[in-house]
């Protein structure tokens, strides 16, 4: 089965030592019926590399350091109109990659929401996470409840014009941040699940650094006149096996 939308998208999967995992993501992908999957290997030291070359998709090796290097590699290698990001350790669900993408159509970013299966993400993650939405939403005027998903869809043209100076899991509220704005953004739920592998996030050292990167772009709005003020539209379903068509709210500038 190949997904109507599967000319359209590319799913990119940033990885780094998933050897266990990437295999089962790009089997449940496929099943959704999409065929132009990425995956961005940033030199894992398992055999994560040839794990993924045996489930038939196309690797590369990301240039540049930590997550970001990988979402920029992917970027300059995507070619359709539309990609979608998830990480590679089997916590987001590709049955909702046709969710992700729909608003597209009206959105330039759609963040999906970990509504379904919170109780996979720990605690003081769960904790942390609360807190950069709320400094998040107060600093760039905006209402979005999950701003460190890892599960996000772009707009290929939109994508490519955006700048990065993060390395790391900040880059989420960096893309997030610049999309507020400069286009259009849109929040649907998701489900999470339970990770496969060790977790590389380092909840202390990263919820800082991505607190202090939100205070540094929101400084930097301020003082280049850039008004702090962004618009998004609420969740407006819960039920992640329908498709959301709904949820595209554009930022004021």
């Amino acid at each position: 089965m190949i997904n109507d939308l599967n000319h359209l998208v590319t799913v990119v999967i940033p990885v780094l030592n998933e050897e266990k995992a990437i295999g089962r993501v790009i089997r449940k992908i496929k099943e959704e019926g999409f065929y132009n999957i990425l995956v961005v290997d940033g030199f894992s030291s398992d055999d994560t590399f040839h794990q993924a070359i045996k489930n038939g998709v196309k690797v590369i090796y990301q240039k540049g350091k930590g997550k970001t290097g990988a979402i920029e590699t992917a970027i300059k290698n995507v070619e359709t109109k539309y990609l979608v990001l998830l990480d590679g350790d089997c916590t987001y669900d590709p049955r909702d990659i046709e969710n992700v993408v729909t608003p597209l159509r009206n959105s330039d970013l759609v963040i999906g929401v970990r509504a379904f299966g919170r109780k996979n993400i720990p605690t003081f993650n769960r904790i942390g996470n609360k807190l950069i939405n709320r400094i998040f939403n107060q600093l760039m005027g905006t209402n979005l409840q999950d701003v460190c998903s890892g599960m996000y869809s772009l707009k290929t043209d939109f994508s490519k014009n955006l700048t990065f100076k993060t390395e790391g899991f900040d880059v989420e509220v960096e893309i997030a941040a610049q999309a507020s704005k400069h286009g259009k953004i849109s929040q649907v739920p998701i489900r999470y699940h339970d990770r496969v592998g060790r977790q590389k996030l380092q909840p202390v050292k990263d919820g800082i650094h991505i607190v202090y990167r939100v205070l540094l772009m929101a400084f930097k709005m301020r003082v280049n006149g850039i008004p702090l003020k962004g618009e998004v539209l609420p969740l407006q379903d819960d039920d992640p096996t329908r498709i959301l068509s709904h949820t595209s709210a554009r930022a004021r500038s």
